[in-house]
């Protein structure tokens, strides 16, 4: 029984126990657990992370190298055109941070890591990914909707607000009521003063004049009557942690996700929305104030990228106050200077840069900074040449060897900023002479060189010199848009101007007679050895073409021709003064081979020909030499007659020579209006084409452009003369028409509006989706268009675009394929071949390549050198990939089965399924560009049921060059110029 007893008395203590006990919500651990999982994901995953992160952010700056010609990069790491070499640590390190989120989802820690593998992807430049990351961060790990955690920020924030205005309100409200009664008491008081001086006046008691409550007593009496209301103590904003106890605090990652969010935003282009992050973060009274260097630091980043410089300016001055390292501090303040320069505001900038001096940077930036300051002195009126003596003393020095290419660079700003432009030139070429230079640096020295010649209208050398600023200007650079464009403006200038020239000389050359032919020939080829190159003659004969420049090309025929000429000039008129050439003096070398013969013999012409005895050189040695020699005669006698043969001797060659010369000036007077709006050389180029050939065909259009040249001009009379011109020689023509009857242009006007607005009616209605009433339209406006309009090549686009909503896919390829084949060079070309390469598969179609120019410049035309053919398919099923390979195997076996081509698989990529298969090998681009055509003719037979690809010839250099882009997408362009042909319809 007594058993029974504690048996019962137990299971209700038990009972009651568990019945008290709290339950634990869904997911949440226990204490201990939590301590575990709090101290194993900081100590391990995220401890590890972190130090491979911040190595390999230190490495990155350290590989950059700042150009201190441009503004620098208020972050280094940013400034790296590519991170590959450092991918692998960061891959490792969000790896790491991957699997300790997985593992340990209940540590406070998670939104460090959250954070921190945001900005592994950010250091990647995987910058969308990261982008998400970031959004993901904010939203999850928000504190203010965090509801264990709103209680104490709301009662921070908004309740203490609210409470400090009810104190300020009380207190106001005490004051007032303080006055009141001080002015009551006041008044009862003069009264009762009042009472008592009527009564001592009865009593005949002779009292003083009561007091006038003044302005001034009462003041004092209620100022003596109110009570000081007792301060109101600031209530401390204290730093806001996670949940944790009170031994280890832990502040979250949402205010340095604010910035961090913000600075990946900057490199996205998303500038509106990372200014509304930073101002969140910078109004925030909870933001830590660690936080605040990085913030202003990032907030001066945008304005810079933005073109906000004086806002950029103030960030920085921000970022100097509250950053503690003084490197960083020193990189604020010459970054500062250069914004100041930029604006130039030399005084203030004078200011910064001592201020960087101040916070002892390293001797690189010190060193710039001293030369930033002499150019400030020089444009604040100091003395020129004490300023140039100082950079020449520092030329001097051995410990600045390394620094010779940046004095010669600024000593060129300086005479250019003093107008000494053959000083700067020297100064320029000097700096890029020096073996310390750097890319940036060459690029800056190319640019300024190529504005130069630019700003004299030398838009040849102008030209070169812009192809070689692209050469090494970075990708990220601001400037190399504007300098791709001049550089593929001036192509054609360029190109017409060597034309010119070449024609023109190989004319002159071939009315020489045959032995100044064969003299001037040889002196070319010495002249010019180390620059022969073929280019292409008259009737497709081959030429020795000298370097790339007009200078190159016309150097050898100017100063020859001009010498021979002139010796001509002399021996036919018999007069002036004769050359001293002895070769010309035929008496003189007769003389001389007279007194020789008499002296030494007939001899022959050989080495050591003084020696008596010759037997002891080796006869071996003999024979080497004279294989040597008759190799050598044989060597200048085929050169000697390539060159010779390229002149044009027939009338039928000296006809192509002038009409090539004809068409090259009417396309430079047109290029010189067009490309770069030289209206005076446009006019000059012209003229000479109308003075040198009358009867051109390129008259009438010649005449107008000179009208329009003289008008731009605002050269009334020049322009009168011109368009009488064309009303009398040409008024059939559209120019005579315009010019004679002003209606006949407003009709033009009149029918190219009604055309713009009925193709904006259809493009009106593509956006909102009626498909076929736009093409309805686009269909009538067709109709409607007679000859040629501008708006021709978008209304075939928009036309197949409706086609490709209404009609299928096979119509749409076949529409597109009509806009490539009919509208060749322009951007609606362009987007059509993106659109039809994305309806192949490739998912690349649509990124965006950059300039032609830009892109070609890591691959080389080159044509006998080894070729591959290379086919790329796009999403090709296993049973595709086996028909394919036997389809090119009959083919390469009925068509080329002497060739010995091989074909191999390559995956360029191992995350698409684009499998590429290479053909090879051909010995030379004519051999590869031969099959390539064959298979256009017959792609059917090629590859018979997928159409799904893309096939390119390529060399093997070049090859190389996309093994180790992993894609085609930037060899493409390249490819379109160099090999591309016309696909038969």
């Amino acid at each position: 029984m007594k058993f029974l007893r504690i048996v019962v008395v137990l299971s209700l203590i038990s009972l009651l126990a568990s019945a008290c006990v709290t339950r634990k919500k869904k997911g949440e651990v226990s204490g201990i657990k939590k301590f575990y999982h709090n101290t194993t994901s900081y100590y391990n995953g995220y401890f590890n992370a972190n130090e491979l992160v911040h190595e390999t952010v230190l490495a990155m700056e350290q590989s950059y190298k700042d150009n201190y010609s441009r503004v620098l990069p208020v972050f280094p790491y940013n400034a790296l055109p590519t991170v590959e070499s450092h991918k692998p640590n960061l891959d490792k390190a969000i790896e790491k941070l991957s699997v300790d989120l997985t593992l340990h989802k209940v540590a406070r820690w998670a939104d460090d890591c959250y954070l921190l593998l945001s900005k592994a992807q950010y250091y990647k430049k995987d910058y969308e990914t990261a982008e998400n990351s970031y959004r993901f961060l904010l939203e999850t790990y928000n504190p203010y909707r965090n509801k264990t955690s709103l209680k104490k920020i709301k009662a921070k924030t908004a309740k203490q607000k609210k409470e400090e205005a009810a104190d300020r309100k009380k207190e106001l409200k005490e004051k007032a009521e303080a006055k009141a009664k001080a002015r009551e008491k006041a008044k009862k008081e003069a009264l009762k003063q009042k009472k008592k001086a009527a009564k001592d006046r009865k009593k005949g008691i002779k009292t003083s004049k009561p007091a006038v409550p003044t302005e001034k007593n009462t003041k004092t009496v209620v100022e003596d009557n109110i009570e000081t209301p007792k301060p109101v103590k600031a209530k401390s904003t204290k730093e806001i942690t996670n949940e944790g106890n009170w031994l280890v605090k832990h502040t979250p990652a949402y205010w340095e996700a604010l910035i961090w969010s913000g600075k990946n935003l900057i490199e996205r282009g998303k500038y509106y929305e990372a200014e509304r992050l930073f101002q969140d973060a910078e109004k925030d009274p909870l933001t830590p104030t660690k936080l605040k260097s990085e913030l202003y630091a990032s907030k001066a980043d945008l304005y810079i990228k933005s073109k906000k410089d004086e806002m950029a300016i103030q960030a920085l001055q921000q970022a100097i106050s509250v950053t503690k390292k003084k490197k960083k501090k020193a990189r604020y303040a010459y970054i500062v200077g250069q914004l100041y320069q930029k604006q130039k505001n030399f005084a203030a900038s004078q200011e910064a840069f001592n201020q960087c001096l101040h916070f002892k940077p390293d001797y690189y930036m010190e060193f710039h900074a001293l030369l930033s300051k002499s150019v400030n002195e020089s444009e604040l009126g100091g003395s020129q040449t004490d300023i140039a003596s100082q950079l020449q003393k520092m030329l001097k020095e051995s410990k600045n060897e390394e620094f010779f290419s940046e004095i010669y660079h600024y000593l060129a700003l300086i005479s250019l900023k003093n107008n000494q432009t053959a000083d700067a030139i020297n100064y320029l070429n000097q700096s890029l002479q020096s073996p310390q230079i750097t890319n940036d640096l060459k690029a800056e020295n190319y640019y300024l060189l190529a504005n130069h010649f630019f700003d004299q209208e030398n838009f040849v050398q102008a030209k070169y010199y812009y192809d070689s600023t692209l050469s090494f200007i970075p990708k990220n650079d601001e400037r190399r848009k504007d300098v791709s464009l001049l550089v593929a403006n001036l192509s054609e200038i360029a190109k017409n101007t060597e034309v010119i020239v070449l024609q023109d000389s190989l004319i002159r050359m071939s009315q020489l007679p045959v032995k100044e032919k064969r003299a001037l020939a040889i002196q070319m080829k010495n002249a010019n050895k180390p620059k022969l190159a073929e280019i292409p003659g008259p009737s497709g004969k081959k030429f020795p073409r000298l370097g790339n420049r007009v200078d190159d090309i016309g150097a050898w025929a100017e100063s020859g021709l001009n010498n021979i000429n002139e010796q001509n000039e002399k021996n036919n008129s018999g007069s002036g003064k004769q050359s001293t050439f002895f070769a010309y003096d035929i008496r003189a070398t007769n003389r001389g081979r007279s007194e020789f013969q008499q002296s030494w013999g007939n001899r022959l012409l050989e080495d050591n020909w003084r020696r008596s005895n010759k037997t002891s050189f080796n006869i071996a040695e003999e024979v080497k030499s004279g294989v040597e020699t008759t190799e050598n005669q044989d060597s200048l006698e085929a050169d000697l007659a390539q060159i010779l043969n390229a002149l044009p001797d027939t009338p039928e060659e000296l006809r192509e020579a002038n009409q090539k010369i004809e068409e090259a000036m009417y396309l430079l007077g047109l290029n010189y209006r067009d490309k770069i709006h030289a209206y005076q050389k446009s006019k000059d180029a012209l003229t000479a084409l109308l003075k040198r050939y009358p009867e051109s065909v390129h008259k009438a259009d010649a005449l107008y452009i000179l009208y329009l040249n003289c008008m731009d001009l605002n050269d009334a009379g020049c322009a009168n003369s011109y368009a009488d011109q064309i009303k009398r020689e040409f008024p059939d023509t559209r120019y005579g028409k315009s010019l004679m009857d002003p209606e006949y242009s407003k009709s033009l006007s009149i029918r190219k509006d009604s055309i713009a607005e009925d193709y904006k009616m259809a493009f009106e209605n593509y956006s909102k989706s009626n498909y076929a009433l736009a093409y309805e339209q686009l269909q009538s406006l067709q109709s409607k268009m007679k000859g040629s309009h501008p708006l021709q090549a978008k209304i075939a686009l928009l036309t197949a675009l409706c086609v490709g909503s209404t009609q299928g896919k096979d119509v749409y390829i076949n529409s597109l394929r009509d806009v490539v084949a009919n509208y060749p060079s322009t951007p609606e070309e362009t987007k059509a071949k993106e659109i039809l390469r994305f309806l192949k598969g490739d998912k690349d179609a649509f990124v965006e390549v950059t300039n032609l120019t830009e892109n070609s410049a890591k691959f080389t035309a080159e044509d006998n050198v080894l070729h591959f053919i290379t086919i790329q398919l796009y999403n090709p099923s296993s049973k595709d990939e086996q028909n394919i390979k036997l389809s090119i195997s009959d083919y390469n076996v009925k068509y080329h089965k002497s060739d010995n081509l091989k074909m191999s698989t390559v995956q360029l990529d191992i995350d698409d399924n684009n499998p590429v298969y290479l053909i090879r090998k051909f010995e030379s681009k004519d051999a590869a560009m031969n099959y390539y055509r064959n298979v256009i003719k017959r792609e059917l037979e090629y590859i018979n049921g997928f159409t799904n690809y893309e096939i390119y010839v390529i060399s093997q250099n070049n090859y190389r060059e996309v093994l180790k882009s992993k894609s085609f997408k930037e060899y493409k362009p390249f490819f379109d110029k160099n090999y591309s042909i016309k696909k038969p319809e």
